[in-house]
């Protein structure tokens, strides 16, 4: 597949500013859509409305006014207004970065985040923001909106975050409860580094209210594979506590721990009918664009 052989993580590096960083990875992304099995996804005809002063005539419908005298603009799925939030937990251990890795995992979830926003208000689409930034425990909300000004301030608001504090997903996810009435589609990005009993209850009531959910779990490989050879002191990130490790007397007992608690989060979500996807931050993003896009389609 062309489109997942072209992203590099160099050129990324190279640009300036959330932005910049956003539009590469989504527009290398749809670019190479054509070269992919993802080909399709982007606009479908839906229906009509009547024409307005300054529409374009390419998407004029002439057999329908040669029957009716009357002009319609054929109306794409893009045009078909969905409200969306983006949900970013800045929780400590979303700092991490790993030696293999492109970025840390808040710099990845903030990566997609953007690219996603930038897309949806493309596609006319609203989008809003719930997130918690540093030690504040006050949410910061934007409304969802399709104004020309949303982009920049919701970029704003992603290149501010910070993780801080310990874990936060389980409030993030209280406050999204409480805040988001009408119903939505929710973007989650999170390492999900938290017992999945605490967040059970807080997605199952989320899905309740009726909302769709999507969750992108930002990873490195480091908690993946646990690749490290050498004694050396591993810190909790969230805790503070510090302790020496001899990876090889620990690896599998690591591994099955870890294996364990991926295992009851998927159950967790393909119980609920989420989408979940696991996102690397050693590896290329547009498979998690590719399964958003597949997604976006159903939901429609």
């Amino acid at each position: 597949m062309k489109c997942y052989e072209e992203f590099d993580p160099r050129a990324l590096a190279a640009l300036e500013g959330l932005d910049f960083k956003a539009r590469y990875v989504m527009e290398g992304f749809l670019t190479g859509l054509h070269d992919s099995p993802f080909h399709g996804f982007s606009v479908e005809f839906s229906d009509y409305r009547d024409y307005q002063p300054g529409d374009d005539l390419r998407h004029l419908d002439w057999r329908r006014y040669a029957r009716s005298d009357k002009l319609y603009i054929k109306r794409y799925m893009q045009e078909t207004n969905t409200r969306f939030y983006v949900v970013c937990d800045t929780s400590a251990s979303m700092a991490y970065r790993g030696s293999a890795a492109w970025g840390s995992k808040l710099d990845v979830a903030r990566i997609l985040a953007a690219a996603l926003t930038w897309f949806l208000l493309k596609q006319n689409d609203a989008a809003g923001m719930i997130t918690l930034n540093g030690a504040d425990d006050i949410p910061r909300f934007i409304r969802p909106s399709q104004s020309a000004s949303q982009f920049g301030i919701m970029l704003r608001h992603l290149e501010n975050l910070q993780p801080a504090g310990g874990p936060r997903l389980a409030q993030l996810l209280a406050h999204t409860i409480r805040l988001v009435n009408a119903r939505s589609i929710i973007l989650f990005f999170s390492d999900l580094l938290e017992p999945e009993s605490e967040i059970e209850l807080a997605f199952k009531q989320l899905r309740f209210e009726g909302h769709e959910c999507l969750v992108f779990q930002v990873l490195d490989r480091d908690e993946i594979e646990f690749p490290f050879q050498e004694p050396q002191l591993f810190e909790d990130l969230e805790s503070g506590a510090r302790r020496e490790i001899r990876p090889d007397a620990v690896r599998d007992r690591y591994l099955a721990r870890f294996n364990e608690f991926m295992a009851q989060h998927r159950q967790l979500f393909q119980g609920l009918a989420m989408p979940h996807c696991v996102v690397r931050t050693d590896d290329n993003p547009w498979r998690a664009l590719a399964m958003f896009l597949a997604e976006r389609k159903k939901l429609k």
